[in-house]
């Protein structure tokens, strides 16, 4: 009987277990952005977040990170600059303490790359760029990091620093022949010629902006001609070491980069009007442009450089049909290449800082509010005075490339950089 008595006990005991657990002591789960820039925020959202005002310790790999809250669902964390997987928890009392993967998109390496000197011009295809090899032109898969040479009469790469743009994506101008000073419009993939410009002389980098439109990138001098009816003109920016012309989608504009602008009377970067070949306004918030980009539309203009002789540096935004300013960020590193990204909304600013860290830094391209700041890992400077820089977005393999190359006279042993960077999927 006693045994029976037991066993009833138990039993009743049983029964008075409830079916859960109650709701004050349930934990509660939560989500995470799972691909997301390296050094940028993280976004962790939790119906827990909403009945307490103690905020739980967001732990990345075990260590905390800083974080504030969004609203009364959502928490934001301060990512490092650290690419590749990790590991994300929540620390707090009534959160589920289960980790989550997460995936940082950042600096993914750099490789030397064949020998490259001078201005580079991409193809149509974001993989290939064109550029001065050691006999002659050169196209370099970025992807594979390979580089072929084409035939040695289509340019004359030792009198030249480089390779000019077509007045559409996929063009390029070539200097078949230094002694004679001409220069050729060129197709890409496949190479053949479009027009033969005999009549015009010189043995500098050419930007062609339109028919009867052109700029010559000389060493002291940047010469705009304008051609009409068989007659031209000519206008001289002196004191201008003349790097690049980046093109609007438009075809309307054109940013100058260049280095030192040495004319007192006329301060400002200079932007061209491609369809009368001529300046048509000067941005006088900067001092001269190291990097430029048209917005997708053609509408805006991105531009970064120096305010003054050596700094500070300044990325803006204007209206790119009169330079109106549009917005501002300062940049706590010198530029050398900007870069809109055709598949998503970010603004790529490429650059090194005063110690000769390299950085690429993506902005939002309306507020030019900071995304991510990702720093190059490699004792490879980014740009530099003796170095012409480009960015290359790849959205297909959601990657972003930086390429530099030699930027003196053609030397055939100089070695272009590559660094390449993941962009979230």
């Amino acid at each position: 009987m006693r045994r029976v008595l037991v066993f009833g006990l138990v039993l009743a005991a049983c029964a008075k277990i409830p079916d859960r657990v109650p709701t004050g002591t349930e934990l509660s789960s939560f989500t995470v952005s799972l691909d997301v820039w390296s050094g940028s925020e993280l976004t962790i959202t939790s119906a827990g977040l909403r009945s307490t005002t103690n905020l739980p310790a967001v732990l990345l790999d075990g260590s905390a990170l800083p974080t504030r809250r969004i609203d009364d669902t959502t928490l934001a964390a301060t990512l490092p600059d650290s690419p590749g997987p990790h590991a994300v928890r929540l620390a707090g009392t009534g959160f589920d303490p289960q980790s989550v993967n997460v995936y940082l998109r950042g600096f993914a390496g750099y490789v030397e790359g064949p020998a490259l000197s001078g201005r580079t011009e991409p193809g149509r295809d974001p993989r290939y760029v064109f550029g001065n090899g050691p006999l002659s032109l050169r196209r370099w898969n970025v992807e594979a990091n390979k580089a072929i040479d084409l035939g040695d009469s289509v340019h004359a790469v030792f009198c030249t620093r480089g390779i000019g743009p077509g007045p559409n994506v996929g063009e390029i101008v070539l200097t078949p022949m230094c002694e004679s000073g001409r220069w050729n419009v060129w197709h890409t993939e496949p190479l053949y010629p479009l027009a033969d410009t005999a009549a015009v002389r010189t043995a500098r980098v050419v930007a062609v902006l339109a028919t009867g439109r052109w700029v010559v990138l000389g060493m002291d001098t940047v010469f705009v001609n304008a051609c009409s009816a068989g007659t031209c003109t000519t206008e001289a920016l002196p004191g201008t070491d003349g790097r690049d012309v980046i093109r609007s989608p438009r075809g309307d504009r054109a940013a100058l980069l260049a280095r030192v602008v040495g004319d007192p009377a006329a301060p400002g970067a200079p932007v061209l009007d491609a369809t009368l070949g001529t300046v048509a306004y000067r941005v006088t918030a900067l001092r001269d442009a190291r990097g430029a980009a048209f917005s997708l539309d053609g509408e805006t203009l991105y531009l970064a450089g120096a305010e003054g002789a050596s700094g500070p540096f300044t990325l803006a935004a204007v209206r790119a049909g009169d330079g109106a300013p549009l917005s501002s960020a300062r940049l706590d590193f010198e530029p050398c290449a900007v870069a809109v990204d055709p598949a998503a909304s970010w603004l790529y600013v490429a650059g090194s800082t005063a110690t000769g860290q390299g950085r690429l830094v993506v902005f939002d391209p309306l507020s030019l509010e900071g995304i991510a700041s990702l720093h190059v890992t490699s004792v490879v400077t980014v740009g530099g005075s003796t170095r012409l820089c480009r960015i290359m977005p790849n959205p297909v393999g959601h990657l972003v490339y930086v390429v530099d190359t030699w930027a003196g006279a053609h030397d055939a042993a100089a070695r272009a950089h590559l660094f390449r960077f993941e962009t979230p999927r």
